[in-house]
């Protein structure tokens, strides 16, 4: 998610930051987004950087199966603090639910920002099919037209309120 929201369009990570609530971000995951210099782009966006736990490292680099070291400690970091894992990864959301660690797929969260005001229908669906563009083989056309309708049908529920 966060790879697809920087290429896409960083300022929608502020957005989220200044009208949702905070994001956070382990140290290897950092590491992994070729998009960035360095992770003051991400502390400048609002993202809180964290260091994983000790014990989640060793955990995660003696695992193996369908995640990555990385994905490994995103699911026991979100776990241990009771955040929210925002992915579009279907192995890690499925071990995240496994595991009892709240989801949300990466336009959800766009979708909550729009409910909260925080960005303009027209901006979302501008965003969605920028994510589109830059990872088409995950974010499909079915998927963007999905949130759009989602999209309209916020925008239509507050005209009616």
């Amino acid at each position: 998610m966060l790879i697809d929201f920087i290429k896409a369009e960083r300022a929608v990570l502020e957005l989220v930051v200044k009208h949702i609530g905070p994001l956070h971000v382990t140290s290897p995951v950092v590491d992994e987004v070729n998009e960035i210099d360095d992770e003051n782009e991400l502390v400048a966006l609002g993202l809180i950087i964290i260091e994983p736990e000790i014990e989640d490292a060793y955990t995660a680099g003696g695992r193996s199966g369908p995640l990555s070291f990385e994905d490994w400690l995103c699911l026991l970091t979100a776990k241990r603090h009771g955040f929210t894992c925002v992915t579009n990864d279907k192995n890690l959301r499925r071990l995240c639910k496994q595991e009892g660690v709240s989801l949300l797929w990466g336009l959800e969260l766009v979708a909550e920002l729009h409910k909260v005001g925080g960005i303009t229908g027209k901006e979302a669906e501008i965003f969605a099919q920028a994510i589109r563009r830059s990872n088409p083989k995950h974010i499909t056309e079915k998927i963007v037209s999905r949130f759009a309708d989602l999209i309209r049908r916020q925008e239509g529920h507050r005209s009616r309120t």
